[in-house]
C-alpha cells in the first residue's frame, strides 16, 4: 500500500472504500483510536489494536483507505 491519496484496491469483496488521512491517533494500552479525515470535514474514528497500528506503520498525516464492512455499521440515537 502506498501513501497515494484516493487509492482503491482492486480486488476486495466491498466497494465501501473511503480515501482520508491520519489526523490523529490516542494510543492506549492495547488499543488505539485512529482519527481519519475523509471527505470535507468529516472525521472517522477507527479502532484498531497496537499491533495492528505497528504492523501498518500508522502515523499522523499519513493517507490511508477506510474499508467498511456493512455487517459491522450500527446507528443509535436517542
Amino acid at each position: 500500500m502506498s501513501d497515494e491519496p484516493g487509492m482503491k484496491f482492486s480486488k476486495l469483496s466491498t466497494a465501501n472504500q473511503f480515501a482520508g488521512k491520519i489526523m490523529e491517533i490516542r494510543k492506549g494500552a492495547v488499543t488505539a483510536i485512529v482519527y481519519v479525515q475523509i471527505a470535507g470535514d468529516t472525521l472517522v474514528e477507527v479502532s484498531v489494536t497496537i499491533a495492528s497500528l505497528e504492523t501498518l506503520k500508522l502515523y499522523e498525516g499519513k493517507a490511508v483507505t477506510l474499508i467498511v464492512n456493512p455487517v459491522d455499521i450500527m446507528i443509535g440515537c436517542e
